[in-house]
């Protein structure tokens, strides 16, 4: 069950906690699963380099032949900041939902923010139900949403639904990145906002899956994505990254993850 003793958000990601019940990410498999339990770290202020592997299981599930992975995630997450952009790392992807909403709280997002997602994966499944415009003004009910309803392929309709994010921009091919890389270069060419890419300051959430970073993309150039990456930090009002511990080594992930840093 989740930690339900704060009053406040903050507060609730002050403390770690355990998912023990069939929601969220813990529900994969459930009941093929010996003892099924998830663990939440509790997020600190700090630096990249504090973003470390812990030794609770986060997420767990089998993988197309059937073998089961029991994944050790983040010892805590990491709040910490590329300039005056605040930037946030954690393992799960779902618990991005939650962090743009703090943003939003802040007043450092707006409605209808550009959304540009960095990862192999689309994750837009539709979760089993949406969180209200009214309650996800509620820090405390979007912990809750975000830690019982959404997981990790299902994070961003939530996110669409009210009204948080328009326009999405999917970087996950070789493709998608030299598109990208057009945009970016009419923008520095031409000093305009071509197809959707702003500049800085702009209402742009980064959003960084560093499984992208995983070897089966190896073919598309890590270079290639560390330069398209580089050029889109500046243009962002937030940025999530998420480890993916069942999606890549976390070792490699945070080599990745220290390499982007360095760009800043």
């Amino acid at each position: 069950m989740l930690n339900s003793s704060a009053n406040h958000f903050e507060l609730m990601y002050d403390q770690p906690f355990f998912i023990t019940e069939k929601v969220s990410n813990n529900a994969f498999n459930y009941e093929r699963r010996t003892n099924p339990k998830l663990y939440v770290p509790q997020l600190k202020e700090g630096k990249v380099e504090d973003a470390k592997t812990g030794e609770q299981t986060v997420f767990e599930d089998f993988d197309d032949d059937e073998k089961l992975h029991t994944c050790k995630g983040l010892e805590h997450f990491v709040k910490t900041y590329f300039g005056s952009i605040p930037v946030y790392i954690f393992d799960n992807h779902n618990h991005a939902f939650a962090f743009w909403c703090e943003q939003k709280h802040q007043g450092n997002l707006k409605d209808n923010a550009l959304l540009v997602h960095i990862d192999q994966h689309k994750d837009t499944r539709i979760p089993d139900s949406f969180i209200s415009k009214q309650d996800s003004e509620d820090l405390q009910k979007v912990f809750h949403y975000t830690n019982t309803v959404l997981n990790v392929g299902n994070f961003i309709p939530a996110a669409q639904h009210i009204g948080l994010v328009n326009g999405i921009i999917f970087l996950d091919s070789l493709y998608s990145l030299e598109q990208m890389q057009e945009r970016l270069k009419l923008n520095e060419n031409e000093g305009g906002i071509p197809n959707n890419i702003p500049g800085s300051n702009s209402n742009l959430i980064l959003d960084i899956d560093l499984d992208f970073f995983a070897p089966d993309s190896d073919y598309i150039g890590n270079e290639f994505k560390l330069q398209i990456i580089e050029k889109l930090i500046p243009k962002a009002s937030v940025i999530t990254f998420a480890t993916s511990p069942y999606f890549i080594e976390q070792s490699r992930a945070f080599d990745w993850l220290h390499r982007i840093a360095e760009k800043v």
